[in-house]
């Protein structure tokens, strides 16, 4: 009698049923965390001019403390003598939880107030988000664009930013890489075919999350593994900037799940606590860990990138790529 009233957890057809309800049940409940609410996804960027554009790279930026401090008098310094148009940020905008509501009193103590010198509040702010903004509401990040429209600027949770016919960037929300095999409806479809299809002098792809790195977190996981690599690759894109691994690197090499050579950079030294970095044999260029910033200048024919370290008015490290003829 016993053996029949559990003959029931042998049959193959109740654990399949179970396994796809509970499938299910787990794919609606991470979708509810994804922001919903988006302004646009395509957004154009300030210029220097016609023929040049110059941005800072940044990502760990919202921790409150001293380090973060001098990272910001870095980026106003830079700001000037380099006439920078804008900083992205690369996520993690707000240690350690993310933030509430676009009230929320970390917008003027870690962002408003921080980065306010003559140079820096003129200039717009690109951001996307970071592991520890989905710690709260990521959608206030988005709603903030709207209710303190000028600097702060998140349109969506991924998005396109265009500087007229010489640069396009991609910005990924390396939190959910979903993928589906529909613009419309996937982000990393969506951006895969925006940046295919740019017609831009170059292409960069964004993320919080690096696909090669020597730090803390040097391995994608989950689906970021599998869509990561293969949206740098199939876009066209000639470079990934991420943050995440608290540091400044630049790599060049192969992840496992790509098909082709990806030039990384990562900048996530802007102020949160660092990480112990290490050199991987045949991919690392360079690799410090330290606080500083990534300074990009994109002409016609070169896209240069420079690495600064606070306190230091001449650059550390510095690459660049010509256009191919």
């Amino acid at each position: 009698m016993a053996k029949r009233r559990f003959r029931w957890l042998l049959n193959v057809r109740f654990w399949w049923i179970a396994f796809v309800v509970v499938g299910i049940t787990a794919a609606w409940q991470a979708w509810q965390i994804v922001p919903k609410l988006s302004i646009s996804h395509e957004i154009m960027g300030r210029m220097n001019d016609e023929q040049e554009v110059r941005l800072l790279f940044v990502g760990d930026t919202g921790s409150g403390t001293s380090d973060q401090v001098a990272v910001a008098e870095q980026m106003e310094s830079l700001c000037k003598s380099a006439e920078v148009t804008g900083v992205v940020l690369l996520g993690d905008n707000f240690y350690y939880t993310g933030v509430e509501s676009v009230r929320d009193p970390l917008w003027e103590s870690r962002f408003e107030k921080l980065y306010s010198g003559e140079c820096l509040k003129n200039i717009p702010f690109y951001a996307i988000l970071g592991n520890h903004d989905y710690r709260a509401v990521p959608e206030a990040q988005i709603a903030y664009t709207r209710a303190h429209g000028g600097r702060w600027t998140m349109p969506a949770r991924y998005y396109s930013l265009r500087f007229g016919s010489l640069l396009e960037i991609g910005a990924a929300d390396t939190n959910i890489p979903d993928r589906c095999g529909i613009p419309e409806f996937c982000s990393i479809d969506w951006l895969m075919e925006k940046l295919k299809t740019s017609l831009a002098a170059w292409k960069v792809l964004v993320g919080h999350h690096p696909i090669l790195s020597g730090g803390k977190y040097r391995s994608l996981k989950w689906f970021a593994n599998l869509s990561l690599p293969e949206l740098y690759c199939r876009s066209g894109a000639s470079v990934y900037i991420s943050g995440h691994d608290h540091g400044l690197q630049h790599l060049h090499g192969k992840s496992l799940k790509a098909n082709c050579e990806i030039e990384q950079f990562v900048s996530g030294g802007g102020g949160a606590e660092l990480y112990k970095i290490d050199h991987i044999p045949e991919s690392t260029l360079y690799a410090e860990s330290a606080h500083g910033v990534l300074l990009g200048r994109y002409t016609p024919n070169e896209q240069r990138y420079e690495f600064f370290k606070v306190g230091q008015s001449e650059p550390q490290y510095m690459w660049s790529k010509k256009k191919e003829q």
